[in-house]
């Protein structure tokens, strides 16, 4: 049974390169053939190769475009937005100021923080056509005012159509995916510094009154 479930998984995890190795002798083949109406010589190289390289990234045209605009949409439109600010008693702050609502990773812990605050997640499409990529917004509400104080948002796209033929496909990818270069240790720290940034944009130490 252990063998059969090897075999399963490696089915699985190599779907989408047997698709690869098949498609490319079909556009070795097609290029070829058109080729021949080429003058041979350099034209009739050139113009193979051309062609072969169009049949081949037909079929990811997709996934391609896809990951670019995801790109650029993550570069230039993941933003954090304040609408409103709320004060906190002393209880929540030290002497230094510093907040006391952190877990001890530095992640903000919505345990420490009064059970007004709650978040609202949307999902919303953005570009719905070939292309699919959907607009996050993670929006923080205050149940005693009934108002949204701050909202993050990001993107997240669907893999490409060849996606679907795997046994096992995946939804697809968002901002964070797209940071490869960085570590698990700058990743953490980065999100870490961006949660407590937009935090302390909404949350400020209550003005003590004499």
């Amino acid at each position: 049974m252990k063998i059969l479930d090897d075999l399963a998984g490696f089915a699985v995890l190599t779907s989408p390169l047997w698709l690869i190795l098949i498609l490319l002798p079909v556009c070795i083949w097609l290029a070829f053939k058109i080729a021949k109406r080429f003058k041979p010589g350099i034209a009739r190289i050139v113009g193979g190769v051309g062609i072969f390289l169009l049949f081949f990234a037909l079929p990811f045209g997709d996934e391609i475009v896809g990951r670019i605009y995801l790109s650029y949409l993550c570069a230039t439109e993941v933003q954090m937005k304040v609408f409103q600010t709320v004060e906190l008693p002393s209880e929540y702050w030290d002497e230094a100021g510093r907040p006391k609502y952190l877990g001890p990773y530095g992640f903000v812990d919505m345990k420490l923080l009064p059970n007004r605050f709650e978040w609202h997640n949307i999902d919303e499409p953005y570009f719905d056509s070939v292309i699919k990529i959907e607009k996050w917004r993670s929006q923080l509400f205050d149940n005693e005012t009934q108002t949204v104080l701050g909202e993050r948002i990001t993107y997240m796209r669907h893999f490409g159509w060849m996606n679907r033929f795997s046994p096992a496909p995946n939804i697809g990818e968002g901002c964070r995916e797209l940071r490869v270069e960085s570590s698990r240790e700058k990743l953490a720290q980065e999100e870490r510094e961006h949660e407590q940034q937009f935090f302390r944009g909404i949350l400020k130490p209550a003005i003590s009154k004499r």
